[in-house]
């Protein structure tokens, strides 16, 4: 099968998204399968083809919804050279991620015209909230949902409002999936003198920095043998670098390597997002490499940390609660790491992407 995956985000920045779809077509490689990734470059950089990956167009990173994206577009003769070049290498499936974050990606789908399943990543607006944005993707939505062969959830955290929006559509609820294989070999012993302690993600309200800065204050009172580790960057790098001292390390973006080796060495990663997450793929991460992660109880998190796993659950912008877990997740039940170590592996991409692929071939047997 030739598989196309549109992926709306430079596939050079960190994200669950592209990490998403870079483990899976990797994994649908390797069982005998072609896969192509088109996205947009990296804002300033000149389109051009890289193993799998083809950038398209031209980009900028915009800001909505207390994060950042691309805003993509791509020229109708670079589209149609795009286009002509997929059909002559015989694409049979396309997957589209995130379909309404303008443009490039769905640009192309509407010209390719194959079997299509389209993965909602992100909760959609409210069907009365007015800003520009909000009334843009919703109307993306109603326009490239239904013509979508399948449409994906990865979990059941936009269902709610996805319904609201368009109330006949039946969506199919599929975990994203990465492969976990470097991030359980990541894993080091952890030192019993010394609880490390990590943030990893976007500086930035949504995932929470100003929630586990607030939540560090109280965590280092009570934990002298703490220590904190930041890795990422955003718009609150500074109050990130203003927290530095003896026992609070500020890196800046990590590299796949570089984040595998942090949680590989933490005992417990802080994942205070309070909004926004339809899943927790970091979570999973955390938890292969043999880190606990102690997270908001958004909808996202909450689909991932299930079970025993709830115990790692706290409400969301609540320093306080979040400090307590960690103090209590110092010593941690046996149970919930056991439970862990089981659970991330259940969402790795060798057990996830055998359902991935007969999703494409059945949508291809129907058409």
């Amino acid at each position: 099968m030739k598989i196309v995956q549109l992926c709306p985000y430079d596939m050079s920045r960190p994200g669950g998204v592209q990490r998403h779809v870079r483990d899976l077509s990797r994994w649908l490689t390797a069982q005998g399968h072609e896969t192509r990734v088109l996205c947009p470059p990296t804002p300033g950089t000149t389109p051009g083809t890289d193993g799998m990956i083809t950038t398209l167009g031209r980009s900028r990173l915009i800001g909505a919804h207390g994060t950042e994206f691309e805003l993509s577009l791509a020229a109708p003769r670079a589209l149609a050279a795009a286009t002509r070049d997929l059909r002559d290498w015989g694409a049979e499936v396309v997957h589209m991620h995130t379909p309404w974050t303008p443009f490039v990606t769905s640009q192309l789908w509407s010209r390719l015209r194959l079997p299509s399943v389209s993965t909602v990543h992100a909760t959609l607006p409210a069907p009365n909230a007015r800003g520009l944005t909000d009334r843009f993707i919703r109307s993306a939505a109603t326009r490239i949902l239904p013509a979508c062969d399948r449409v994906v959830v990865p979990s059941d955290a936009p269902l709610e409002m996805l319904r609201r929006v368009l109330p006949t559509l039946e969506p199919t609820i599929l975990s994203p999936t990465i492969d976990l294989s470097d991030w359980t070999a990541a894993a080091r012993p952890r030192r019993r003198d010394r609880l490390e302690i990590a943030f990893l993600g976007r500086l930035e309200p949504r995932k929470g920095l100003d929630v586990a800065l607030a939540a560090w204050a109280l965590i280092a009172k009570a934990l002298p043998h703490a220590r904190l580790s930041i890795a990422g960057d955003g718009p609150m790098r500074a109050q990130a670098d203003a927290a530095r001292s003896d026992r609070v390390t500020v890196l800046g973006r990590p590299d796949d390597a570089q984040a595998r080796a942090l949680l590989g060495r933490a005992d417990i990663l802080l994942a205070p997002a309070p909004y926004g997450e339809s899943f927790g793929l970091i979570l999973l991460e955390a938890m292969a490499a043999g880190c606990l992660p102690v997270a908001a109880a958004n909808a996202g998190y909450a689909s991932v940390l299930t079970g025993p796993g709830t115990a790692l659950l706290v409400p969301p912008n609540d320093p306080k609660a979040l400090a307590d877990k960690v103090i209590a997740m110092a010593s941690p039940p046996q149970a919930v790491r056991e439970w862990a170590a089981a659970a991330a592996d259940r969402y790795d991409v060798a057990r996830v992407g055998p359902a991935y692929l007969h999703l494409y071939e059945d949508i291809l047997s129907a058409r």
